[in-house]
């Protein structure tokens, strides 16, 4: 009988490492994740100079002020405005690293408020133009519930200029957001999910990305990369 029980006990504990290995072993699938745009004056583009003002044919000026607010606008039926796709399977080596291309596969977002321009008072949409950059997602495991990724997110956008309701034409920009230095955190949900912009305490992260300097002054994006929020999975944002 103790042979037995010591042999049902180290069985048992044999179990019970392969139940708790997934969650250092676990391989993130390929699939896509949403981002959500508060329109909270935070999320912002500016101009290059001359751009606005090529759309009507004014003449250039450094009289206005070139940077336009922008608010997400959400997909019919979401409360996301943005889709990123994970293009690969992210395996984590045995230094619990592990990384995958990924391509933003929808975005939406209008201007917050009519501006202000040489052309007159202007609303903006901004939507995907042609194809996308191919970037990295970088994946970092701090715990067997979650940990930090980096990505430099690419794109290449339309912004197109409405005065009165009518289409007065397009401006087109490559832009990329870089990853905040200290990086965004992800976690495994309940079901073993990857859920990006979601700690292991439930609380949604917002994040602020800058520009890359291709163009100055900068711009400003703040998002919630989670479209958890709406199903009140979120125990903070």
């Amino acid at each position: 009988m103790k042979i037995f029980s010591l042999r049902t006990v180290a069985v048992l504990a044999l179990l019970v490492s392969f139940l708790a290995l997934p969650a250092f072993a676990q391989t993130i699938p390929a699939g896509k994740d949403y981002w959500v745009t508060p329109n909270n004056g935070q999320t912002d583009f500016t101009f290059p100079d001359k751009d606005v003002e090529s759309l009507c044919g004014a003449t250039p000026s450094s009289t206005w002020n070139h940077k336009v607010l922008l608010k997400g606008v959400p997909a019919v039926g979401s409360d996301y405005d943005t889709v990123v796709s994970r293009l690969d399977n992210a395996v984590f080596s045995t230094t619990l690293q592990a990384s995958t291309r990924i391509q933003v596969a929808a975005l939406n977002f209008a201007s917050a408020a009519p501006q202000a321009t040489p052309c007159g008072t202007l609303n903006w949409t901004v939507g995907l133009s042609g194809p996308q950059a191919v970037t990295t997602m970088k994946l970092r495991r701090t715990s067997a519930t979650g940990g930090l990724f980096s990505a430099d997110i690419a794109v290449n956008v339309e912004f197109k200029a409405f005065t009165n309701g009518a289409y007065l034409g397009s401006l087109f920009y490559n832009i990329v957001l870089p990853d905040p230095a200290a990086g965004t955190p992800w976690s495994f949900g309940p079901t073993g999910a990857f859920r990006a912009g979601m700690t292991p305490a439930n609380d949604c992260i917002d994040v602020l990305r800058q520009k890359l300097l291709t163009y100055s002054p900068d711009s400003d994006h703040f998002y919630f990369i989670s479209n958890m929020i709406a199903q009140g999975q979120c125990k903070r944002q």
